[in-house]
């Protein structure tokens, strides 16, 4: 998951280019026009910045790529322009844009451009995002010190590590973590998210592919196996490779080599596989849809990132953190919002308390936030328990009111997943099993039906 700065002064495609990326997984912030991004970009880091060339009747997307070069300099940015020319391209490189797309962009064509983006990323500023976002490593809980403690003793092996946990628990942050405090933390960290890969596309993107191997492959392509060659791997949603794929990692990790679309010799590579998955891949393993040996050759390692909802206790040292991080040390936290923080429901774990502070940030007077801040997320009406008198008022029994509550959180999980019931699964901390019978007792669709 990136966090994606988006500058668009076109409503409409502003909406769509939000919602394709917010579908792959990505946090996205969208700007009308270079001054929001400014404010924006003072505000925050972001791993990409995404810009309209031509807004407001100029080429104002060269200023966003300046700025971000000034304000957030780790950042890859990447330029939309429906007026691409070599001068075009030739000028927005030597202000620091990495790539250019031409207008109009597809969905996948975004998606992969946004993978060899974060891909490209050296190691000095995979170092420096990792540190700035160490948060989700914070806490005294038993628990976190156990986490803290395998992941350290996974950093000093060269095994396969496979991360779980729910969506939000900070999984890639704890892979980078194994990586940074590898023997391979001088070398490459590639993160791919197997779900944002077109099907088709997949073994070309991760093994690469020679000239006129497939029609559209014009010249060699380095895979991002490859591209890890020295470091580390990260395959983020491993569940969502797809099974043809899943037959070549597989000979990756027992030989160590890797051959790439169109080519008949296999060459030798050095790289560290690490996994992460938000649903349950024995159950996959069950239903076909994943590899058995593949799952036995990935879970080597196994370190389970536990949801927020497990470590209540240590919300106030994350929100600390937080906040000392994105307002600059001048955050205020008054006694009763901290408290009501540490009763939230926090479905989407670390990720969702991280995008509230910045909601409440933003909101917020002097950088202090106040309980009645969270009223207009938080309402609370929604804190109140259903009472013993209002059950018998109401003339509902209790698996009634029991019902209405898990209807209302399916709902909105598949909502937030846009349909998807597996990401939505993860999102409710339950197995695909469980939510397809939970779907199918309360007559829900199941989108994947």
């Amino acid at each position: 998951m990136a966090e994606i700065l988006l500058v668009e002064d076109e409503d409409n495609a502003r909406e769509i280019l939000s919602l394709g990326l917010e579908g792959r997984g990505h946090s996205v912030e969208a700007c009308a026009g270079p001054d929001e991004a400014e404010q924006a970009l003072e505000l925050r880091g972001f791993d990409i910045v995404l810009t309209d060339l031509r807004m407001d009747g100029r080429d104002a997307g060269i200023d966003v790529v300046r700025m971000a070069a000034k304000l957030c300099p780790m950042a890859k940015v990447l330029l939309l322009t429906a007026y691409a020319s070599a001068e075009t391209a030739v000028e927005v490189m030597k202000e620091g844009a990495f790539d250019y797309l031409t207008k109009p962009v597809s969905s996948e064509e975004l998606g992969l451009a946004v993978e060899r983006a974060l891909a490209s990323d050296d190691q000095s500023s995979a170092g420096s995002r990792a540190a700035s976002k160490d948060e989700v490593l914070v806490g005294d809980s038993q628990v976190m010190h156990r986490v803290r403690d395998r992941l350290l003793r996974a950093s000093s092996k060269d095994f396969t590590v496979l991360i779980t946990g729910e969506s939000g628990t900070g999984k890639e942050l704890a892979a980078r973590f194994v990586h940074n405090h590898s023997l391979r933390g001088r070398g490459p960290f590639i993160p791919v998210h197997c779900g944002a890969i077109p099907e088709g596309l997949f073994e070309s993107e991760l093994f690469g592919h020679c000239k006129g191997a497939f029609t559209g492959a014009e010249a060699d392509r380095t895979g991002l196996i490859d591209s890890a060659d020295g470091g580390t791997l990260f395959l983020d949603e491993v569940g969502e490779m797809p099974l043809a794929a899943q037959v070549k990692l597989l000979r990756v990790l027992q030989e160590m080599k890797v051959r790439r679309v169109g080519e008949e010799q296999e060459h030798k590579v050095n790289v560290r596989i690490v996994a992460a998955t938000n649903i349950d891949l024995g159950e996959a393993v069950k239903s076909g849809e994943f590899r058995e040996d593949l799952f036995y050759r990935l879970n080597v390692v196994p370190i389970h990132m536990p949801a927020l909802r497990h470590r209540r206790e240590d919300i106030p040292e994350l929100v600390a953190s937080l906040l000392n991080h994105w307002g600059g040390g001048k955050a205020r936290i008054s006694d009763s919002c901290m408290q009501r923080l540490s009763t939230l429901p926090l479905l989407g774990n670390v990720r969702e308390l991280e995008n509230l502070l910045q909601r409440l940030l933003a909101l917020s007077e002097d950088d202090f936030l106040e309980e009645s801040l969270l009223d207009d997320f938080y309402p609370e009406a929604d804190r109140d328990s259903l009472t013993l008198d209002e059950l018998q008022h109401q003339g509902i029994s209790l698996d009634q009111a029991l019902e209405g509550v898990e209807r209302q959180l399916l709902t909105d999980a598949l909502h937030e997943s846009k349909g998807n019931a597996t990401k939505a699964a993860g999102l409710l901390g339950i197995s695909f099993r469980s939510i397809r019978y939970r779907l199918e007792k309360l007559g829900l669709k199941d989108p994947n039906k």
